[in-house]
């Protein structure tokens, strides 16, 4: 059940009751995260009770939100699939295009229709709370968003100071998450299927005040709601896995963002002072 289905479903009910009219605008308004979203939670944030929102359902025709949650699930099964489900169903006929050209023509593709779905306010709102000079700056990224946020970690640390790399480690992250404040920022990387370690600590962020940049490549996803900016990059492969270069080219993107600073300090300096001190490249 998409977003139009639900529409005018509620077209068709004859008069909405206040609280109606409160549920039916926060659907409206959040409808991408209503898959994963909780009935206690949902209704504090509306400020409706689970039995009022259980009744407007059934005016609708659903049992009640559970059966709802099935009906817009649904309509995502395909798009939020395992690796191997989506290559057996998406395995296409063998072409007479070799596999290297397959792949960077996939590449090529997943970055043009990337770049033509970001917003530049966006992005200059995401550098600039990543620059809040007042607060620290952390970065997180699970199985394969990993890899982009150690390689965000890595030159960020060259660009600024107080950028934390928090790991999806139970045991650690209560000591890095306890000094959170709204000063802070969080880049939080995240694609299908979602880290539930990563959910909850966008959430805690968002408790505390933090300013939240959320990159995935599902608009549908549990972060929507506590998200400050949502960066979505296309990861489409006729392979099993899908494809990152649209991710790691949106975190170079930021890198620059990050570098065009009117106030240069001695950072670079220091940190290859440091590599020398080490031995650490060959010289």
């Amino acid at each position: 059940m998409n977003k139009q289905c639900f529409i005018d479903a509620v077209n068709n009910v004859e008069s909405l009751t206040p609280a109606e009219k409160l549920i039916t605008c926060y659907f409206m308004e959040h409808y991408t995260m209503l898959p994963f979203a909780k009935i206690d939670e949902l209704c504090k944030q509306i400020g409706v009770g689970k039995a009022t929102l259980g009744r407007f359902l059934q005016r609708l025709g659903f049992e009640g939100f559970l059966d709802f949650k099935k009906h817009v699930t649904d309509d995502l099964t395909q798009v939020l699939s395992t690796p191997i489900e989506r290559y057996e169903s998406d395995a296409q006929p063998n072409s007479h295009k070799s596999m290297l050209t397959t792949h960077f023509e996939e590449v090529i593709s997943n970055m043009e229709e990337t770049f033509s779905t970001l917003s530049e306010d966006d992005f200059e709102r995401a550098v600039a709370y990543m620059r809040e000079p007042k607060g620290k700056l952390y970065v997180i990224g699970s199985a394969s968003s990993e890899a982009l946020a150690n390689y965000f970690y890595l030159l960020a640390r060259y660009l600024r100071k107080d950028v934390v790399l928090l790991k999806a480690d139970i045991s650690t992250l209560p000591h890095q998450l306890a000094d959170v404040t709204g000063n802070d920022t969080l880049l939080a990387i995240s694609y299908h299927r979602f880290s539930n370690i990563t959910v909850r600590l966008v959430r805690w962020f968002n408790k505390f005040g933090g300013k939240i940049i959320f990159i995935t490549d599902q608009p549908v996803n549990p972060f929507v709601t506590y998200c400050d900016v949502q960066f979505n990059v296309e990861s489409m492969s006729g392979g099993f896995f899908n494809n990152r270069t649209s991710g790691f080219a949106l975190i170079e993107a930021f890198i620059k963002g990050l570098s065009d600073k009117t106030e240069k300090d001695n950072r670079f300096d220091r940190i290859e002072s440091l590599f020398s001190e080490f031995s650490i490249f060959k010289t």
